[in-house]
C-alpha cells in the first residue's frame, strides 16, 4: 500500500511533505491534545526541518523522536540528534525531545533507559505503548531504513515485524558505531508513514524495491510491502 508524490526539487518536495506533516501533527492534537512524531537523520530531512519550523503548531504538544540513532552522545560528530538539534530543535524550544541514546555498559543495556523515558513521556505502558502519529523515513542506497541494514547481524529480526519489541540495537560492517532503532513493529503504528528520498540513484533503489519483498536483501521492502499502514512516498530528482 503505497501511494507516489514527485516534486521538482528537492526544496518543493520539502514544503509538500511539511504540509502533510503539519496536517496530521494538527489533526492528532485536536484529538488527542499531542503528537508524537519520528524524524529520520541524514541530510535529506534538512529543508523539510526548516519548512516545519515555519509552520502553525502548538510544539508545546509536540514529542519528538528519532527514528534511529548511532549510539553516540549528541557532542560526536555522528550523532542524528545533533543535526535535529541544529536544523529543528534549536528552533523549537517548547517541543519535547526523547534521545535514543543514553549512556551505559553496553548499547543493549542502554535500551531500558530509552524506553522509560518514552513510555514516562507518553503516559502509557510497555503492553500499551503509546503510537506515532507521524514517521518520516528515509532510505539508504544500500536500502537500509531505520538502522536495518543488509549486513546487520540480526537483520532478519530487524525486518520482521512480528518482533512485538519498542527498541532494536543493530551492529553491522558499514554502521561504524551500534545503532539505537524503534523496531519496524512501532514504526508501523504511525497514522502518517512516509519515505522521504531524493535522487536518481536512489529512486532506481526504490524501484527494484518494489519487484519483490525480500527485506533481508533490502530492508526498505519492510515498509513497502506490509498491510498494516499505508506508506507515502515522497520523491523529488
Amino acid at each position: 500500500m503505497t501511494d507516489f508524490f514527485q516534486a521538482d526539487d528537492a526544496l518543493t518536495l520539502a514544503e509538500q511533505l511539511a504540509d502533510r506533516v503539519t496536517e496530521q501533527i494538527n489533526q492528532s492534537i485536536a484529538q488527542r491534545d499531542r503528537a508524537i512524531v519520528a524524524f529520520s537523520g541524514g541530510s535529506t530531512p534538512k529543508p523539510l526541518f526548516e519548512a516545519l519550523c515555519g509552520k502553525d503548531i502548538d510544539w508545546a504538544k509536540v514529542l519528538i523522536t528519532l527514528v534511529d540513532e548511532r549510539w553516540v552522545p549528541s557532542t560526536h560528530e555522528l550523532s542524528n540528534a545533533a543535526f535535529l538539534y541544529a536544523h529543528l530543535l534549536s528552533a523549537l524550544p517548547k517541543a519535547q525531545f526523547i534521545s535514543l541514546f543514553h549512556t551505559a555498559d553496553s548499547v543493549s543495556d542502554s535500551l531500558d533507559a530509552v524506553l522509560h523515558e518514552y513510555l514516562q513521556a507518553t503516559s502509557s505502558s510497555a503492553e500499551y505503548p503509546a503510537p506515532f502519529d507521524v514517521v518520516v523515513l528515509g532510505m539508504g542506497s544500500d536500502g537500509h531504513t531505520a538502522s536495518f541494514f543488509p549486513d546487520a547481524d540480526n537483520i532478519q529480526e530487524l525486518v520482521d515485524p512480528g518482533q512485538r519489541v519498542l527498541l532494536q540495537t543493530c551492529e553491522s560492517a558499514t554502521t561504524q558505531v551500534p545503532r539505537v532503532t524503534w523496531s519496524l513493529h512501532q514504526l508501523l503504528s504511525a497514522k502518517l508513514l512516509t519515505l522521504h528520498f531524493t535522487g536518481a540513484e536512489k529512486r532506481l533503489v526504490y524501484e527494484r524495491a518494489l519487484g519483490n519483498d525480500n527485506a533481508i536483501e533490502l530492508p526498505i521492502r519492510a515498509a513497502i510491502h506490509q498491510d498494516r499502514t499505508p506508506l507515502q512516498v515522497y520523491y523529488a530528482d
